[in-house]
């Protein structure tokens, strides 16, 4: 079926851009599918490394030592983070542009709010203008697509060095997937 961890993990890209592509184009990237996503990739994480590792089974000699099967689990994690990372960064600066600009507003909203209170309380200007200009700097560093896609990158290779570790150890404690 798969010939090595890499072309697992490429093809589980793949089919995760479908589904986020899919989501934008049925308008539903706000609201609750924002957070089932992160289930999705999850899910296809897991079926990376499982189809990862079972693909070095199929193509070793022999039976494989605990070792292997992590470093091959986490090869394909890696791989698929590092994939993913970049269809995050390219979607949300390319396809859906004014996500962020959509998630920044409320809070830029809020800081606006504050300070028209603390000019209405007669704090200085000065100050209020810089808290306002440093908040709304952090507000849009904070939600953005390069911040995005690496956290994407290092939560997606982080939850798959730990699939690798159980699904080696399992794969280890009951043979039977080479078939």
């Amino acid at each position: 079926m798969f010939k090595n961890p890499f072309q697992v993990a490429i093809i589980f890209a793949v089919i995760s851009l479908v589904i986020k592509v899919s989501i934008f184009g049925m308008d539903m990237q706000h609201g609750n599918m924002e957070k089932y996503i992160w289930y999705i990739y999850m899910l296809l994480l897991l079926c990376t490394v499982f189809f990862g590792i079972r693909s070095n089974k199929v193509m070793y000699e022999g039976s494989t030592t605990f070792g292997q099967d992590f470093r091959t689990g986490a090869r394909s994690a890696s791989f698929y983070a590092l994939l993913m990372a970049l269809i995050t960064f390219v979607y949300y600066t390319k396809i859906d542009s004014d996500f962020f600009a959509i998630k920044q507003q409320p809070y830029l909203d809020g800081l606006y709010e504050i300070a028209k209170t603390k000019v209405e309380a007669g704090e200085s200007k000065k100050d209020i203008i810089q808290g306002l200009y440093s908040s709304t700097v952090t507000v849009k560093q904070q939600l953005s697509p390069q911040l995005q896609s690496l956290l994407t990158m290092f939560g997606l290779v982080f939850i798959g060095l730990i699939n690798a570790a159980v699904f080696a150890l399992l794969m280890k404690k009951y043979p039977g997937f080479k078939k």
